[in-house]
């Protein structure tokens, strides 16, 4: 799983990498200076998760709601090359809230579904699986 936001020079560095410690838990991240179009400073933060059981809790963190909004959305975040596209509200990650997004200001999760054969069919049967049946486990 690797995750990604964007720190706007108007923004706390240290409150947008607590929205992502938030939702993806203790986790490692990597931040890179960038400028925007007009020449304004960006700050990109990354994390990559790998462990299954830490991403089982990233999905519990969603709640029920999040995770059914993600199963009946399927069609549209999973690509052909197998990656699942999940984007968190970044304010409302901040306040300890792990809830789904559309707009600007979110933090980007993409997720290579591990699939064989590498058909986007099989990663769908797999998301589906994995969110009803793997994060029960780790619900809070």
């Amino acid at each position: 799983m690797y995750a990604r936001a964007f720190c706007h020079s108007t923004e706390d560095l240290e409150k947008v990498k607590r929205a992502m410690t938030n939702v993806l838990g203790d986790v490692e991240l990597k931040v890179t200076s960038t400028e925007g179009h007009h020449g304004n400073s960006i700050l990109l933060l990354a994390a990559t998760v790998k462990d299954m059981d830490d991403i089982a809790k990233f999905f519990s963190r969603l709640g029920p709601n999040g995770r059914d909004t993600i199963l009946e959305t399927l069609e549209s975040r999973l690509d052909d090359s197998c990656n699942l596209f999940v984007r968190l509200d970044k304010q409302a990650a901040l306040r300890e809230d792990a809830r789904l997004a559309s707009g600007d200001d979110v933090i980007s999760i993409r997720i290579h579904v591990n699939a064989f054969p590498a058909r986007r069919e099989i990663a769908r049967e797999t998301v589906v699986q994995f969110l009803t049946e793997s994060v029960r486990i780790h619900r809070q």
